[in-house]
């Protein structure tokens, strides 16, 4: 392509350059057109053009003429992109791992390394031979370059055959059967390393803990389509563990710390390699007078052999006492307690382990020079046991040593901010030094010139002499050597990435704008925001000119789009009123003509094939504009049509017809507000079918009131940790809609902590707890006016509730006769109270389970209700899924009332 040339005399001719970076470079350089230029400012409009991505090369070329000759050539970029002969990945599959999109700018290197990792995919997948051609012809239009993609996809490679070869044949029966699962599957590095993992697992599990696993040795046909693989067993023993005089140890908590399951044996001397772990073990816990012996034995049967261990436990030898001497500042009782509280658990029950005392010691050491006592040290340690040898009094020589104390606090290269201020942010004094409180002062100073635009701000001397104590170590001096940066700003923001979303959108999720400071808090926040819209796999933020001088930089956001088409598809079954079939399905459009906009459109059903067998269905119909009036407040309308079976009993169907208009916006990363500004439901109460007559009512609710989100969980489908709260209000009155009888306010709030308890099987066990609570006042003051109590009262009982309790029956709390009609009307007011309490806990892989407590109580002004306080208590087994865990829940009544059943079984996806 022949270059475009600009001649520059006093200024440089910008008209051969788009409007658009025109624009941004007059920004940026603003007497460009208006001035002669020197070589450096020529220079940084060269280094702008440079970075710009329709731009191929910039460059001067100086010769005896007074003139600057600046040329470059135009980038090309790529236009269509077809894909052809790919029959066995979907074109989402292939976008994701050819990432070059119609719009990129064209990049001969990035094609062929995008091919490689497509042909990568197709080998991950089993098509070994599959080939990759990548065709470049011209575009329609000048400077564009279409794509042509043709895959060659060739025979996927098939596992035919698993063959294991070992002197011990039933172990070669066995492990074949265990493996056959793998006969037929793709042969793929991620199959291979499923299948040497489920052989090593059994062998432990099964205690061939010398085992070798070799191989495999592979045979391909001819065409490359089947693969027989043969792997060899060396070292097939099998070993069985035997414990003798383990009395005040339980056996199941030795085998635990010997890990048998995932043991193997790193050397051929099993028995004395496990020996000492559970010597270990017995010190660790107190017993410091173990003994372990051990010997092996055949057990007559071929390829098994016994290790048999005799544990001698002696007594758990008890810390009678610590005895602290020497020079010191505080009570003896501290330095005790630290050492008891920084030791280990034994130490803290008050059991002797000498490794753990020393580590307590070392810790009360640090402690001490952290806290200012630089001299600190442990002159001498002690150990003497009683004449029983079941208990130890251990004795501490300590010198604590001279409290250093800060002499100056002084900063250097602070041309910012002056050092008073710099003062109030470190918090620190002369007086007394502590370390501790000097990291806290780090980490303040560093967010403090961040938060105001220093990104690029350094402690210079953060890891050297930061702290200077004199000849005594008595004296130190705080010396903050302060690399300051530019303070940055944003003098423009490039896109890049979106060849279907519109800027905008883009820009409106951006915490910044040109003009604003850059800091670390609001790339962050742009960075969740633009992943929260679902449009985009991958988002990054960067300023172009990072680690320079310049304070005014470009900031580039780099995006890769995601497919806004989404198709979801499922079916169950739970044994709601015995067995009740479940099926969904659902389309959605997420970012319509790249503006944002969504549509959705989501079909349930139900059906009870045991007791009812009426057909239940849900049909939700969604459009979300994203930009209320160029702000970021989302307008949402959802059209609801749904029948469902409110009461098995009476066989009563309700159908209902809502429409919503919600506004919505994220305040935060964790906050999220919802106005549901009007919404109308009409409800029909009918019977089933003609065998359950049932008088036919409607009537309306028109509601209005917000709901407040805080989200702080570290994951919302399978939470291990952080907390979740909810508070929702709304208002019903006849001016909004409802029927002339109905006026009333209604609020809910609950709050969900997840507590990372311990790990247990390399995974968390967790601790999670909700409370809710509920109230509901009426307002009409018509003579039959009041709420609809099966409409909008408070009812307890069920899975997502309390659980043991059927929902839909005369289990649930209060119940028809409770309340002494079907049809009750709420003319006063009802408050409502919820605990759910439970411990979640791996057993094996994403196999899980829990144990629970349930709890709740309704009360209502006016009316006696006799056991307003029903809970429930059981155990729940779990599967994790990426969207939550499949849940098995027995919970067992714990007041149970006449003619109700003891127990319920609830199956459902989801946790509290």
């Amino acid at each position: 392509m022949s270059p475009n040339i600009v001649w520059a005399k006093k200024a440089l001719d910008l008209s051969n350059l788009s409007p658009e970076v025109k624009k941004e470079l007059i920004q940026r350089f603003p007497n460009v057109e208006k001035e002669k230029l020197s070589l450096d400012q020529v220079d940084n409009v060269i280094r702008f053009l440079q970075q710009r991505p329709q731009y191929m090369r910039v460059f001067v070329l100086e010769d005896s003429s007074p003139y600057y000759k600046l040329e470059f050539d135009l980038t090309r970029t790529i236009g269509d992109i077809k894909i052809e002969g790919a029959r066995n990945m979907s074109r989402f599959e292939m976008d994701s791992f050819f990432s070059v999109r119609s719009g990129d700018s064209f990049d001969q290197q990035d094609l062929i390394e995008n091919g490689e990792r497509l042909r990568q995919a197709y080998r991950e997948k089993g098509y070994l031979n599959a080939v990759i051609d990548i065709e470049m012809p011209p575009g329609q239009e000048p400077g564009f370059v279409d794509i042509v993609l043709k895959v060659t996809e060739n025979k996927q490679t098939l596992i035919h055959d698993i063959v294991i070869q070992s002197p011990n044949a039933e172990l070669n029966k066995a492990l074949r059967k265990e493996v056959k699962g793998f006969v037929r599957d793709p042969y793929t590095d991620k199959e291979m390393s499923d299948l040497l993992q489920r052989l090593k697992q059994y062998l432990n599990e099964k205690r061939y803990v010398r085992a070798d696993v070799l191989g495999p040795t592979l045979e391909f046909n001819n065409d490359e389509s089947a693969v027989q693989l043969t792997y060899r067993i060396d070292k097939v023993d099998r070993y069985i563990f035997n414990f003798e005089g383990a009395t005040l140890m339980k056996r199941s908590k030795i085998e635990d710390a010997l890990d048998l399951d995932n043991y193997t044996a790193g050397s051929p001397q099993v028995g004395s390699e496990l020996a000492q772990k559970i010597k270990a073990l017995y010190l660790s816990d107190g017993y410091s007078r173990a003994e372990i012996e051990h010997e092996e034995l055949t057990t007559g049967k071929q390829f098994e052999r016994e290790i048999r261990f005799k544990i001698n436990e002696g007594p758990r030898v008890k810390i009678d006492k610590i005895n602290i001497s020497g020079r010191f500042s505080k009570k003896e009782s501290y330095y005790i307690d630290f050492i008891k509280e920084h030791s280990s658990t034994t130490v803290s029950k008050g059991f002797f382990n000498k490794d753990d005392l020393e580590t307590g010691v070392r810790n009360l050491t640090l402690e001490l020079q952290n806290n200012g006592y630089l001299q600190a040290k442990v002159l001498s340690t002690r150990t003497q046991f009683n004449k029983a040898k079941d208990a130890v009094t251990f004795y501490l020589n300590l010198d604590e040593g001279p409290l250093t104390q800060i002499e100056s606090i002084t900063f250097e290269g602070n041309n910012a901010f002056p050092t008073e201020e710099l003062l109030k942010v470190t918090r620190l004094s002369v007086g007394a030094l502590r370390l501790n409180q000097i990291e806290t002062a780090v980490s303040a100073l560093k967010d403090f010139y961040k938060e105001r635009g220093y990104i690029e701000m350094m402690l210079l001397n953060e890891r050297e002499d930061l702290v200077q104590y004199d000849d005594s170590n008595t004296q130190a001096k705080l010396v903050f050597k302060i690399f300051e940066g530019p303070q940055v700003r944003v003098a423009s923001i490039i896109l890049d990435g979106n060849s279907f979303t519109r800027d905008r959108v883009i820009l409106k999720e951006l915490e910044f704008s040109e003009g604003d400071l850059v800091t670390p808090a609001k790339i962050d926040e742009s960075i969740a925001r633009l992943q929260r819209t679902g449009f985009f796999s991958s988002v990054e933020v960067k300023t172009l000119e990072e680690k320079t001088n310049v304070s005014n930089r470009t900031i580039i956001v780099k995006v890769s789009e995601r497919d806004p088409g989404l198709f979801t598809l499922g079916a169950g079954a739970t044994n709601e009123r015995t067995l009740t079939l479940r099926g969904y399905a659902g389309v959605a459009y997420r970012n319509l003509w790249g503006t944002g906009r969504g549509v959705s459109l989501r079909l349930e059903g139900n059906y009870n094939i045991a007791d009812l067998k009426y057909p239940e269905h849900r049909i939700v119909l969604g459009y979300l504009e994203p930009y209320i009036f160029n702000s970021r407040v989302r307008g949402r309308i959802n059209i609801t049509r749904a029948q469902t079976i409110t009461d098995y009993d009476l066989a009563q169907v309700t159908e209902v017809n809502s429409t919503t208009y919600s506004l919505e916006q994220d305040f935060t990363s964790h906050i999220l507000g919802v106005w549901d500004v009007w919404s109308l439901a009409t409800y029909k109460d009918f019977g089933a079918n003609d065998s359950y007559p049932y008088p036919t009512t409607e009537q309306n609710i028109a509601t209005t009131g917000p709901t407040v989100d805080f989200d702080f969980r570290d994951n919302p489908f399978n939470p291990t940790a952080g907390n979740f709260t909810r508070l929702n209000a709304e208002y019903s009155a006849p001016f909004l809609g409802s029927t002339e009888t109905i006026e009333y306010w209604r609020a809910t709030a609950s709050f969900t902590h997840y507590q990372h308890v311990t790990d247990w099987l390399k995974q968390p066990v967790v601790w999670a707890n909700q409370l809710r609570g509920g109230y509901l006042q009426n307002l009409s003051k018509e003579p039959n006016g009041g709420v609809p109590w099966d409409k909008k009262g408070f009812t307890l009982g069920g899975r997502s509730t309390v659980r043991g309790y059927e929902a839909g029956t005369q289990e649930v709390f209060p119940n028809r006769d409770d309340l002494g009609t079907d049809k009750y009307i709420l003319t006063t007011e009802s408050t409502m109270f919820l605990i759910k309490s439970e411990v979640r806990f791996p057993v094996y892989g994403s196999l899980g389970g829990a144990l629970f407590y349930d709890g709740g109580s309704v009360l209502i002004q006016g009316l006696d209700l006799t056991d307003p306080y029903r809970d429930s208590t059981g155990f729940a087994v779990r599967y994790n899924t990426p969207v939550g865990p499949l849940s098995l829940e027995f919970a067992w009544k714990l007041d149970r009332k006449e003619g109700e059943e003891p127990w319920r079984f609830h199956l459902a996806i989801g946790t509290f």
